[in-house]
């Protein structure tokens, strides 16, 4: 790409086309027959390289539905796009798994476990486990159920202090340094969630029972087992997971009961209340010292000077528009990095918000289309071009810790109370991402509970790991409502762990930065140039980390970062 930008698309000038599904059947069908009828590996080769370049077409006309969805939710040719692939999605992965089940079976499979390693065939086992036509109908409904949560969310509406505001654009009012706009700010909030409460636990419902329903008809006990499958643990178990979440009960929960009393102090209040929380600090938390229209200028000389490259990929990314990064009405909330597969090209999605959050999200998600360009070459398989999803998240977090020494140029004067912020909230999300996970294990191990008896679940689950929330009988969270905000409690369930599992990760490097940075860059390029090449366990040991299941690891990191936050 870098080499030669003048042949690189601009975004608006790609082109869209519905796919054919009836046009990947076909090829999904050949494939299979050339699969189940090769004797020598270059035809078997040939066959499924036709089959990737299918597949890699259908994902690209996906992936760019999904974007320009996501950029003006209220565009109805985009819902009525993304209907179809809702519709027609689990479709194209049942074909899929069945081009890959006649590579599983294949009489030569030995010798095409010698040319294409044997991650491909972990996955194609995995596909398998995952997909039948019996639940095609069923995922089919579950898509819809996930888009539609997404479609409200997007469309939020809240009028505070005479504007209109989205969820997005509500957060520099939630961490105001006036304890009464706080409260106001969040009351607002809250109430928008309260008036969409019935809505959302009617959703919710139907998610729970649709893929218990679609666990059953799979053969497994529950979704708790589907969905390891789905996520792609292949070196690790729900109690091995436990023991992780109980290490942080053990370990950092502690630490974040004193960093709340340091708090308190700080903002010399009697008690400590939710809406209290956002505000680390008392002249008000840090943010960039640049204009908003300049966060893409700064981003470009501190990759160029942090990779030393110009320009760099985050700049040639920008130019040709593969990025938004700017909070407005009826775009999708959140931030994401996805990538056009046909073009080997990033882009970067999130919503700016005049907070410092606005530079650890573009750093973040910086992070995943760096590793997303340097491992373009890493597999001739386009499933294997990325890691599983936890092993995802340490390109990203870790790269937040690896900017650390350039984040003057966003916050001046103010770069260290950045950085002391940064690294408090990521100790105060451990919990609070092990709470989200367990919470997913309890629901989908009782499909059967009502929704008020899931929001107590939370609700109690909450005391073990934040023990210091207080919500002054606010009526929606008081009874436990706060995993409602949660979008991946939604959509991309036991997606969040993953999150926990990679700051552990990514804080070894931060630590290992601090004594020796090109050693830590080392270890950073062999993580993204591997790709999805090897399990979350292989592909860290491989770099020279340890596993975050280790305690001694928990441990050390937790005196560690004690140590910096000088706690």
């Amino acid at each position: 790409m870098s080499d030669d930008k003048m042949k690189m698309p601009k975004f608006s000038d790609i082109q869209y086309t519905r796919p054919s599904v009836e046009a990947f059947r076909e090829c999904a069908m050949s494939t299979r027959l050339k699969l189940m009828a090769a004797r020598d590996p270059d035809v078997a080769e040939n066959a499924i390289m036709t089959f990737q370049r299918e597949m890699s077409a259908f994902d690209t006309a996906f992936t760019l539905c999904m974007i320009r969805h996501d950029l003006d939710t209220s565009d109805s040719f985009w819902n009525d796009e993304m209907d179809f692939f809702d519709e027609h999605y689990p479709v194209v992965s049942e074909l899929s798994a069945g081009v890959y089940a006649a590579l599983l079976h294949s009489e030569i499979r030995p010798q095409l476990e010698e040319r294409f390693g044997t991650m491909i065939f972990k996955k194609t086992q995995n596909q398998r486990d995952i997909v039948s036509s019996e639940v095609l109908d069923e995922l089919s409904e579950e898509s819809s159920l996930e888009t539609e949560y997404s479609q409200i969310l997007s469309e939020a509406d809240i009028l505070f202090k005479g504007k209109h505001q989205t969820l997005s654009t509500m957060t520099p009012f939630l961490e105001s340094t006036d304890r009464e706009t706080r409260k106001k700010a969040h009351k607002a909030v809250s109430d928008y969630y309260l008036s969409n409460k019935p809505k959302f636990d009617e959703i919710y419902d139907k998610m729970v029972k649709i893929r218990t329903t679609i666990s059953k008809k799979l053969g497994y006990k529950d979704f708790v087992e589907l969905g390891y499958k789905r996520m792609e643990r292949y070196d690790y178990d729900p109690e091995k997971v436990s023991v992780f979440r109980d290490n942080v009960v053990k370990y950092i929960v502690p630490i974040t009961s004193e960093i709340r009393r340091l708090q308190k102090n700080r903002l010399g209040v009697d008690k400590l209340f939710y809406y209290d929380l956002p505000c680390l600090f008392l002249h008000g938390n840090p943010v960039p010292n640049i204009p908003q229209s300049d966060y893409f200028s700064t981003g470009c000389q501190m990759f160029g000077k942090m990779f030393s490259k110009d320009p760099s990929f985050f700049q040639v990314l920008g130019e040709h528009d593969f990025m938004d990064l700017f909070s407005r009405q009826n775009k999708a909330t959140g931030g994401y990095c996805a990538s056009l597969l046909d073009y080997g090209i990033p882009y970067i999605l999130m919503n700016a918000n005049s907070t410092a959050d606005d530079v650890a999200t573009m750093v973040h998600e910086s992070g995943h289309a760096y590793a997303a360009l340097r491992s373009i070459d890493s597999s001739q398989f386009i499933e294997c071009l990325s890691p599983t999803l936890e092993a995802c998240e340490i390109h990203s977090t870790a790269m937040e810790y690896l900017t650390y020494p350039y984040m003057e140029m966003f916050f001046g004067n103010h770069a260290d109370a950045y950085r002391e912020q940064h690294m408090t909230l990521a100790l105060l999300f451990l919990p609070y991402g092990c709470l989200v996970d367990e919470y997913q294990h309890v629901v989908y191990s009782h499909p059967e509970m009502t929704p008020e008896e899931r929001h107590a679940a939370w609700r109690e689950l909450e005391k073990k790991y934040q023990p210091d929330i207080d919500y002054d009988g606010d009526p929606f969270y008081e009874p436990g409502g706060a995993w409602m905000k949660k979008e991946h409690i939604f959509t991309s369930p036991f997606y969040y762990i993953d999150y926990c599992l990679a700051q552990v990760c990514a804080l070894q490097i931060w630590d290992i930065s601090r004594k020796n940075r090109k050693k830590a860059m080392t270890i950073y390029e062999h993580l993204c140039a591997a790709g999805g090449t090897k399990t979350l366990i292989d592909l860290v040991e491989s770099a020279g980390l340890e596993s975050p299941f280790s305690v001694d690891v928990m441990k050390k990191l937790a005196y560690q970062v004690c140590d910096y936050l000088n706690l």
